[in-house]
């Protein structure tokens, strides 16, 4: 099963299309459990796309800074990872 639940902060939006699949692209900072070393950021950054028809009234409202919860899958895209949004909520 491919299923992955996040809640992070939104850092960056990208709403130029990505040229494969037509998703809106967003950069979310999640917070990591631990920090190995001084010298680490507190923040994993995420690649999440996600449906620009679907999720239109999500994207208006979205902004850096959000705080957002995202329900989807991983895919894979040219020996990289992101994960794909199938839900996603604005808090």
């Amino acid at each position: 099963m491919n299923f992955l639940a996040i809640i992070g902060i939104v850092d960056k939006i990208n709403k130029t299309k990505d040229s494969e699949n037509g998703d809106v692209l967003i950069k979310v900072k999640v917070e990591k459990p631990f920090i190995e070393n001084n010298d680490e950021d507190w923040y994993d950054s995420i690649d999440v796309g996600i449906d620009q028809v679907m999720f239109k009234n999500e994207i208006k409202q979205m902004s850096p800074g959000s705080i957002i919860g995202i329900k989807g899958r991983i895919k894979m895209n040219n020996d990289s990872l992101y994960v794909v949004g199938e839900r996603v909520q604005i808090f």
